[in-house]
């Protein structure tokens, strides 16, 4: 669905504005991954493609076994050690860059399970008791930000509260993001295991217990602990993280990542075979980026007015642009410019973009045109043009993606009869 309103969600401007800085200050990364934690003998980050593909249990090697992870939309966060020596690490997108100890045991990290992160802060279970909060650059931290029971390995945000694993996974507690407001005991679920996950509409967790992943409403109310049902699972679920497509989990008895559809059907079991998951006392824990693909379904031109249509998709929810960036313009259109267009998409759908030429672009399209009407009845004029689409999904870990796209501008005029 195409709107011209903008998203609901407090904190979403915020997030697109943070994604829109990345987008013009940096190579764009592809956002298309699901990213999970693997303990020993890996003590790694892995990934690989939404479809399976590209598989890198190696992603970030060399860890003090890891537990928790997250993403934005320009690092990979994660948790790692115990008690004695507990970290936060980060690393870019690329898995460069990587410092284990970004926020060190000496700030107060001890024994860190889930971790979340939004645009202004990171979030993490700090030994079982409380929920750590620091700034997103790993200033200010505080271990004890929010009390909690026994809350371990399920920790989660979106735009407006912080979702944890509470009372030893019988509970789904929340907070808003300042830490103002508790519900220590927002939902009551069947036993979780590990992993909490959050979408615009549901709560998903892994039961290894259940065999099963759960799901209940982000708003409260019933829950129902047979999402995926028990038989389809694999075994031994554990993480589950969710994007605008798919749900993701892990199988720590076969050591796969397996994936359904966002309503739970048609799961596959050996989406990522070989994937290295663990289960205790290093349970995986999983995150994947919102799907930014971009496809061009067709261009077509409206010669009246010289203008194109570019019919396109994207497969979930988010911001999209089409404008000329600062590259060099075509040779064939020197001086070129067109009109800035902006869509806000609530699902995943097509959208057409209309490419409107102005400036010096329409000049010269108008140019043509009268030059040739000097000589003969009708004209044609063209121009080529070379314009960018901009995708930034929703949500604090999308990852901006653009498509260039080279289209050419047609237009025609007949004089009129005397």
């Amino acid at each position: 669905m195409v709107s011209g309103r903008r998203f609901p969600k407090a904190g979403f401007v915020a997030a697109l504005l943070a994604a829109l800085t990345v987008l013009i200050a940096v190579p764009q990364a592809r956002g298309n991954f699901v990213y999970w934690t693997s303990g020993s003998p890996s003590s790694s980050i892995a990934r690989a493609k939404l479809n399976g593909s590209a598989l890198n249990t190696k992603f970030i090697p060399g860890l003090n076994s890891p537990h928790g992870v997250a993403t934005d939309s320009r690092f990979i966060y994660w948790t790692q050690g115990d008690a004695t020596n507990g970290s936060i690490g980060r690393a870019n997108l690329d898995g460069s860059g990587a410092n284990a100890q970004f926020i060190p045991h000496s700030a107060g990290v001890g024994a860190p399970s889930g971790i979340a992160v939004t645009p202004t802060a990171i979030f993490w279970q700090h030994d079982g008791n409380s929920i750590g909060r620091a700034n997103i650059d790993g200033s200010a931290p505080n271990p004890n930000f929010i009390a909690t029971t026994n809350s371990n390995c399920g920790l989660t945000a979106d735009s407006n509260f912080l979702y944890f694993l509470n009372n030893g996974g019988t509970q789904i507690g929340r907070a808003t993001l300042d830490g103002a407001s508790v519900a220590p005991d927002f939902a009551s679920i069947p036993e979780a295991f590990c992993g909490l996950s959050a979408d615009y509409n549901y709560l998903y967790w892994a039961s290894d217990s259940g065999n099963t992943v759960g799901a209940v409403p982000v708003v409260g109310g019933a829950a129902d602990p047979d999402y995926v049902p028990a038989g389809t699972m694999g075994g031994g679920p554990s993480g589950v993280a969710v994007n605008s497509q798919f749900i993701f989990w892990g199988n720590y008895d076969t050591g796969a990542i397996a994936r359904a559809n966002l309503n739970g059907s048609a799961p596959k079991l050996g989406l990522i075979p070989d994937a290295g998951v663990t289960g205790p006392p290093d349970p995986s824990q999983l995150t994947a980026a919102p799907a930014n693909k971009i496809t061009i379904n067709s261009i077509a031109k409206k010669k009246k007015k010289g203008n194109a249509i570019i019919s396109a998709k994207v497969s979930g929810p988010g911001q999209v642009t089409l404008n000329q960036t600062s590259t060099p313009p075509d040779t064939n259109a020197v001086a070129s410019a067109v009109k800035q267009q902006g869509l806000t998409i609530t699902q995943a759908s097509s959208f057409n973009l209309a490419v409107k030429p102005v400036g010096k672009t329409a000049k010269k399209l108008n140019k043509q045109i009268k030059k040739q009407l000097r000589k003969k009845r009708k004209a044609k004029a063209t121009v080529k043009q070379t314009v960018f689409i901009h995708f930034v999904p929703a949500g604090v870990a999308g990852v901006p993606n653009t498509q260039q796209v080279n289209v050419t501008l047609v237009k025609t005029k007949s004089k009129k009869k005397k």
